[in-house]
C-alpha cells in the first residue's frame, strides 16, 4: 500500500469529515439567519442543503465509531475533544502503515538464500505487528524517525548509549525487534520507487495494429451489436434552443422517426455520399470525431422488437473465465471474429469491431484490456505488441490498412464515431464498459487481483461508485496505487482513508466529463441530459421517465434545457452504454426505451452536483 503525501501529513478522515460539517451548519444557519429575516429563499435548495448537513453528520458518526466503536458524546465541545483524540491517534496509525508499507517493499540481498529467506521470514512477521498494532483504537507512540530513514536509526543503536530506546523495541514489538537485531543494515534493499501513473497515449497512426479492448454490449437493433444511425456524423453545431411548447413530444410505442436538426446558423457539412472504404480513409479525418449537441435519429430496425437477454448474460463468471462486459457480447465478437477467418475483407458486415470505455488506465490494468479478463483474451483475437488506444481520426485508416478483422479500443470519443456510422455500411460492431454489479466488483478486486476485501468493503466500493466504471477506476487507483503490486488485504484506518479521498475525487471526476480527454469528455447535450434524468428521477417509473424528460419536461421548471427528443437518442445511448446511467438489460429498442430512473443514493448524482 502505497501511501501518497497527502495521507501522511493530512488530517485524518474524522478530522476532516468534522470540518466539511461545521462548513456545512454554517451555512444551513445561514440560511435559518434569511428565513428569520423573512427573505425569499428557494424552499428545494435549503431541503437540499439541510440533506448534505444529515449526510454529513452520519459520515462524521460512522468515521468516529469505525475508529472507535465504544465512541461516546453529547455535546459539540465532547465532539471536538474525542476528534482531536481519533486524529492523534490516525498520525500514530500512519507512522506504522508507512513502516510496515516499507518493509514490505524492500527485500535483502545476501550470498546464502537460507540465510536470505529466514531474514524475510523475520520482516514478514514485523510487517505482521506493525499492522497488528495500527489497528487499536489508541496506539502507542512508534519511536525513531520516518519510514525512510527508520531502519538505518534501529541497526544503529548501541547497548548503553541507547538502552531506553532498545528496550522500548524490545518490549513494545518483539517481532520488530528480532528483525533488526538479526539485520545487517547493508542487506537491505529498499523497494522500487513508485512510478508515476501513465496518461493514456495518443492515438497511433495505424501503421502500427490497432488496441486490445473488452466490453458490454451496444445493442439497438437486431441484436447483432452494430450501433448505428441513418446519415453519417455532420459537423459540430450550436445547442439551439427549444422552448416546450415548439418541442415535438416523443413517441414511446413506435419506433423513433428522424427528426430535422435545428441549427442557430447555417454550418458547411459534408454531404453524405457513398463511397469505397479507401476513399473514406482519406477524407474521414476532415470531419472525424464531431461533438454537437444535436445528432441524426438513431436508427433502428423495422423488424426489431424488445428481447430481453437472460439474466446469465450479466454474471461476471462463465466457464472459468471472467468477463466485465455482457456475455452475449463476448460470442457476438467471437462469432465475428470466426466468421472474418473465411470471408473476404469485402464482403463483411462488420469491417471493425469497437470494444469502448472511460476507464482505459491504469494500461492493462482495466476491463478492457487486462490480460486474463480483457477482450482478446475472452474471444482469442490475435494479440498486437504496441497498444495505444484510438482515436476517430484514425479508426477509418486503421480499418482500410488491415486485411483482417480489426478490434479497436478507445473511449467515449470513438463510441460517439462508432455509433454514428451509417447503417447501411455497417462498418462496425460495439462493444462497452457499463455498470458494475456488485458481483463484478468483487470478482475485479478479488478474483483478478486476489486483494482478500470484506463483504463490507466490497458493499462500500458499490454504494460509492453504483457501479459506475469511471468511478470504479478511481477507486481502483486508490486501492492499487501499483498495478504491478496489489496489496492482499485492506486494514480498517487504510480502508476509512481510502473512502475519504475517494469523496474527494468527485470534483476531480466531474471536471474530467466536462473539460477532459475526448475518450472521458461529454458533450454540452451529455451532460443536459445527466442534469435531466436526475430532475426527474425522483417521481419517474421506467413507464413514464421518458414522457417526463419530453412532453413533460415543462412542469420541472428548468428551460435552460430543451426537452428530450428523438436526435437525443445518440446522446442518451453514449451516456448509457458508458454506465453513467442505468438501463435495462434488453436489445432490439430504442435507448430512451430501455433508460431506467436513478435510485436516490445514485452516485451520478454527487457528479452532477459538480457539473
Amino acid at each position: 500500500m502505497k501511501t501518497s503525501e497527502e495521507t501522511k501529513h493530512g488530517p485524518s478522515v474524522v478530522a476532516e469529515t468534522l470540518k466539511s460539517l461545521a462548513g456545512q451548519a454554517k451555512l444551513c444557519h445561514d440560511k435559518i439567519d434569511q428565513l428569520e429575516a423573512a427573505q425569499s429563499i428557494n424552499r428545494g435548495e435549503i431541503i437540499a442543503e439541510v440533506g448534505k448537513l444529515l449526510d454529513l453528520c452520519q459520515n462524521l458518526r460512522d468515521a468516529i465509531l469505525s475508529e472507535d466503536s465504544t465512541a461516546a458524546w453529547k455535546t459539540k465541545s465532547e465532539l471536538t475533544t474525542l476528534v482531536s483524540r481519533l486524529d492523534d491517534a490516525a498520525a500514530k496509525r500512519r507512522r506504522y502503515l508507512e513502516l510496515a508499507q516499507f518493509l514490505a517493499t524492500g527485500t535483502i540481498s545476501h550470498r546464502r538464500e537460507r540465510t536470505r529467506q529466514e531474514r524475510l521470514a523475520l520482516r514478514d512477521a514485523a510487517v505482521s505487528e506493525l499492522m497488528e498494532i495500527s489497528e487499536r483504537a489508541t496506539p502507542p507512540e512508534l519511536p525513531g524517525p520516518e519510514a525512510e530513514n527508520w531502519l538505518g536509526w534501529a541497526c544503529g543503536l548501541e547497548d548503553e548509549t541507547n538502552d531506553a530506546e532498545l528496550q522500548q523495541l524490545k518490549s513494545g514489538f518483539p517481532r520488530l525487534d528480532d528483525f533488526v537485531r538479526q539485520l545487517e543494515i547493508d542487506w537491505w534493499r529498499n523497494g522500487p520507487e513508485s512510478a508515476p501513473r501513465a496518461a493514456a497515449k495518443p492515438a497511433p497512426k495505424p501503421a502500427s495494429a490497432p488496441a486490445k479492448i473488452e466490453s458490454n454490449g451496444s445493442h439497438f437493433g437486431n441484436g447483432n451489436g452494430n450501433g448505428s444511425y441513418k446519415e453519417p456524423a455532420i459537423a459540430p453545431i450550436a445547442e439551439p434552443v427549444i422552448h416546450a411548447a415548439e418541442q415535438e413530444p416523443i413517441q414511446l410505442h413506435t419506433p423513433v422517426m428522424p427528426e430535422p436538426v435545428v441549427q442557430s446558423a447555417p454550418v458547411p457539412a459534408p454531404v453524405p455520399v457513398p463511397v469505397p472504404v479507401q476513399e473514406i480513409a482519406i477524407e474521414e479525418p476532415k470531419i472525424a470525431a464531431p461533438e454537437p449537441d444535436d445528432f441524426p435519429a438513431l436508427h433502428v430496425s423495422s423488424d426489431s422488437h424488445e428481447e430481453e437477454l437472460p439474466a446469465g448474460s450479466l454474471i461476471p463468471s462463465r466457464n472459468g473465465k471472467i468477463s466485465f462486459f455482457s456475455w452475449d457480447q463476448v460470442d457476438q465478437f467471437t462469432s465475428h471474429i470466426e466468421r472474418a477467418n473465411i470471408e473476404r475483407k469485402d464482403a463483411r458486415t462488420v469491417r471493425a469491431l469497437l470494444a469502448v470505455s472511460q476507464w482505459l488506465e491504469p494500461k492493462d490494468h482495466n476491463p478492457l484490456s487486462h490480460p486474463k479478463c480483457g477482450i482478446r483474451a475472452l474471444t482469442g483475437h490475435p494479440a498486437i505488441t504496441d497498444f495505444e488506444w484510438i482515436s476517430p481520426n484514425d479508426v477509418m485508416q486503421a480499418i482500410a490498412m488491415d486485411d483482417g478483422l480489426p478490434m479497436l479500443t478507445g473511449g467515449a470519443d470513438l463510441l460517439r464515431w462508432g455509433l454514428l456510422q451509417p447503417s447501411e455500411r455497417n462498418f462496425q460492431g460495439i462493444a462497452s464498459i457499463r455498470r458494475f454489479s456488485r458481483d463484478h466488483i468483487k470478482a475485479w478486486f478479488s478474483d483478478i487481483y486476489r486483494i482478500a476485501l470484506s463483504d463490507k468493503q466490497i458493499d462500500d466500493i458499490y454504494t460509492l461508485t453504483s457501479g459506475i466504471p469511471l468511478l470504479v477506476s478511481e477507486m481502483h487507483k486508490l486501492i492499487i496505487p501499483q498495478p504491478e503490486d496489489p496489496p492482499t488485504w485492506l486494514g480498517l484506518a487504510r480502508w476509512i482513508e481510502i473512502k475519504g479521498l475517494f469523496e474527494k475525487q468527485i470534483p476531480t471526476v466531474a471536471h474530467e466529463l466536462k473539460k477532459g480527454t475526448p475518450a472521458v469528455r461529454l458533450t454540452d447535450r451529455e451532460i443536459s441530459l445527466l442534469n435531466m434524468v436526475v430532475t426527474v428521477s425522483a417521481d419517474s417509473e421506467p413507464e413514464t421517465i421518458v414522457a417526463n424528460l419530453s412532453q413533460n419536461w415543462e412542469k420541472y421548471q428548468h428551460p435552460e434545457y430543451r426537452p428530450f427528443s428523438s436526435r437525443d437518442e445518440v446522446s442518451l445511448a453514449v451516456l448509457l452504454e458508458l454506465g453513467l446511467l442505468p438501463k435495462r438489460n434488453v436489445v432490439g429498442v430504442e435507448p430512451s426505451r430501455a433508460l431506467l430512473p436513478l435510485k436516490q443514493d445514485d452516485a451520478i448524482r454527487h457528479i452532477v452536483e459538480h457539473l
